[in-house]
């Protein structure tokens, strides 16, 4: 080893013991499995969407790269353009790597046949001929869908399709139609979402970027997976939690209760809406609205070890304040929530959507009435006898976003659509919705919606890391 002024340039003994102390959890500064939701942890991590990096795919060079300039809410009008070609290129180069759409090489005996995409442009003279084309629904003349590349637009005529669709399709989904060309329009026969890819596909296919965001951690993936085994809590998720409603605070007592006399959960997830009515600025209802944090706060302060112990989240619906109507929408400003702050040892008031990393796993987490929503701009019937659910997942999921609506629909900040992404899949994908709640699996990802906490029987969800499970629950009404 090389040596300066006659000592080693790494002293190894110092390393070696801090290796054995990261093995052991004892060493100073090191969180041990105890300690996964103590405040500085680094095991358990808020990501706020205005936070997440923005990747950019390059199909030249075949490698993702970031933007030069930041980000802004007012961003300039090729930021918009840029919105929807990156979309396309990200599922594209996704689409490609799938088996199925391989090139066949000649190690490759079993494999006799791939599918081959081609572009718009290409179509021009080649009249009766098939077809397989990736892009985008729009809807560039009234009553008349186009599927639209980075080549150009082509009228789309469904007449003649044999069956119904998987999935749920709207304007400004991305999708493969396969079909023919005849008079200028393109006969769909079959449609399609495109092809989803496994969080570990994705990963080994680019295993140096970070796409989720938070700083790595500095434990190995056993030392993390050891962590979750003890301390296999649960993580609690509740969505609209009207806090101006007496019967929504006593059945959060109930809860409380019932922790204060076993192991806290990891975390409490609360999803607004916070208030049973739309916020209106200027409209005296500020203080009431602040109070009702302080009340949550003086009841959690009344349990000192879920207090002490618990990380609590907070993400905003679209009825709490502030926000213009876009997304991502902003945290819930501190002038409401710093009473409540103060008396949590753990809390943060996030963006939605957010991203939350704790130990190996990746959950996003997202409140929107989406299902309402994206049936309501549907072009195409789903296939029946199928749970709807089923299929707002898959879209969610296959289409790579958490709101693929056009958008006139759910408007995003332009410069902010990456921290939309669904890219690549996570281990839990959390679509707080005002509809039944459920949870399903899907592609290695568990979904779930908690339903409406006050708005119904009072019932959430408590998520499992180590078994990647749900359970749901309900509090007793009184």
């Amino acid at each position: 080893m090389s040596l300066v002024e006659g000592r080693p340039l790494v002293e190894l003994a110092p390393l070696k013991d801090l290796v054995a102390a990261v093995a052991s959890g004892t060493s100073n500064g090191l969180v041990g499995a105890g300690d996964a939701s103590k405040p500085g942890s680094d095991l358990f991590t808020v990501i706020d969407a205005f936070d997440v990096p923005a990747w950019w795919y390059d199909p030249g060079k075949k490698m993702f790269t970031q933007p030069f300039t930041e980000g802004d809410i007012l961003s300039s009008a090729e930021s918009k353009a840029a919105l929807f070609r990156q979309r396309y290129d990200l599922l594209r180069q996704r689409v490609l790597r799938n088996d199925n759409f391989m090139p066949v090489s000649f190690s490759d005996q079993e494999k006799d046949r791939f599918y081959k995409l081609s572009t718009i442009d290409s179509l021009q003279g080649r009249e009766g001929e098939h077809f397989l084309i990736f892009g985008m629904l729009s809807q560039l003349e009234e009553g008349k869908m186009f599927l639209e590349d980075k080549a150009g637009s082509i009228e789309l005529d469904f007449s003649g399709m044999s069956k119904s669709v998987n999935g749920l399709f709207t304007e400004s989904c991305f999708v493969l139609v396969d079909g023919y060309v005849e008079d200028g329009v393109l006969k769909v026969e079959e449609i399609g979402l495109p092809p989803p890819e496994s969080r570990e596909k994705s990963r080994a296919a680019f295993p140096n970027i970070n796409f989720f965001g938070g700083q790595p951690s500095l434990r190995t993936e056993v030392q993390l997976r050891a962590i979750e085994v003890a301390n296999d809590n649960g993580i609690i998720v509740m969505s609209d939690v009207w806090l101006d409603k007496q019967e929504t605070m006593d059945a959060l007592s109930t809860l409380f209760e019932g922790f204060s006399h076993s192991t806290p959960p990891i975390a409490f997830i609360f999803i607004g809406d916070f208030s049973s009515k739309p916020f209106v600025p200027g409209s005296g209802e500020t203080a009431q609205y602040r109070d009702n944090m302080t009340a949550l706060g003086q009841l959690i302060a009344g349990f000192p070890s879920i207090a002490r112990s618990s990380h609590f989240v907070f993400v905003p619906g679209n009825n709490d304040p502030w926000g213009q109507g876009a997304l991502p929408k902003p945290a819930l400003s501190e002038y409401f929530t710093k009473r409540l702050a103060s008396r949590l040892a753990n809390v943060t008031f996030t963006t939605n959507p957010c991203r939350i990393k704790y130990c190996t796993h990746e959950i996003v987490v997202f409140r929107e009435d989406l299902l309402k929503r994206i049936r309501r701009n549907s072009v195409l019937p789903p296939v029946e006898g199928t749970e709807i659910v089923k299929h707002l997942v898959r879209t969610v999921v296959d289409e790579g976003h958490l709101c693929p609506l056009p958008q006139r629909i759910r408007p995003v900040y332009w410069a902010h659509d990456h921290a939309m992404r669904v890219y690549p899949i996570p281990d839990v994908l959390i679509l707080a919705d005002r509809f039944d709640s459920y949870s399903i699996n899907y592609e290695g990802c568990h979904c779930i919606n908690p339903g409406s906490f006050s708005a119904g029987d009072l019932s959430f969800f408590m998520y499992y890391p180590v078994s990647r499970t749900s359970q749901y629950s309900k509090i007793p009404k009184k």
